[in-house]
């Protein structure tokens, strides 16, 4: 199973949507709505690479210590 994370495996969904795109030579709304794709899961990609990034830059709180009194 693929990890639905992983902005590679979009990028690799768009390369393969423009590859389709350029299949369809006779029927233009088809490549046009392969195109459409492409775009649409690299801009997914960019979304979950920010998104990694911002995770890994935010530290992770130190939990609080408990008084006993």
């Amino acid at each position: 199973m693929r990890n639905a994370r992983d902005p590679r495996w979009y990028r690799a969904e768009a390369a393969r949507m423009r590859v389709e795109a350029a299949r369809a030579t006779e029927n233009p709304e088809l490549r046009d709505s392969y195109l459409a794709l492409s775009v649409q899961y690299e801009r997914l990609a960019v979304v979950l690479e920010k998104s990694a990034a911002a995770e890994r830059a935010t530290p992770i709180p130190k939990p609080k210590s408990r008084s006993t009194n």
